[in-house]
């Protein structure tokens, strides 16, 4: 195999990756852009390549790197780290504050200018969206408060 075909298919893999829909069970990343959702010990390559460059953080954040697809992925991403996550977002939404509350907003596309906001709606909304220890119906009811401030709304793209 020549060095130039070789380069070649190398620098076609992310292209291809890229459009295919889903990611495996690494998670969005770099690793998904390169390996995309193929199925087996790839996702611990590629699971391993989000964290080395630490792409997955960024792709959150910035809604690249197959992290936010039309909106499905980001909801997936949500109600896992509600899930897995939900009984210190309660606590600190009661709190108005904490570094999960902040990942939250992060994955509701919330902007950095609107963080306080978003703590202060949550906060205020605390009781309509803990009613049940159901993770999924307080991710709801996260987004319908924050959809409840058209400010906070704007600035939030995930919700």
């Amino acid at each position: 195999m020549s060095f130039r075909f070789a380069l070649a298919l190398l620098m076609s893999l992310p292209a291809a990756s890229a459009m295919a829909a889903p990611y495996g069970n690494a998670g969005c990343g770099l690793g998904s852009v390169v390996f995309g959702d193929s199925p087996g010990l790839v996702q611990t390559v590629a699971a391993t390549t989000n964290g080395t460059f630490g792409s997955q953080t960024f792709g959150i954040t910035s809604g690249t790197s197959n992290c936010v697809q039309n909106g499905g992925m980001a909801q997936v991403d949500q109600e896992a780290f509600m899930k897995v996550n939900y009984g210190a977002i309660q606590k600190e939404a009661a709190e108005g504050k904490g570094e999960h509350l902040a990942a939250l907003g992060v994955l509701l596309g919330c902007s950095s200018e609107s963080r306080d906001t978003l703590f202060a709606t949550i906060q205020a909304h605390h009781g309509q969206i803990f009613v049940e220890a159901d993770p999924n119906r307080a991710l709801s009811g996260v987004k319908q408060a924050v959809r409840t401030q058209p400010a906070l709304a704007a600035s939030c793209a995930r919700i």
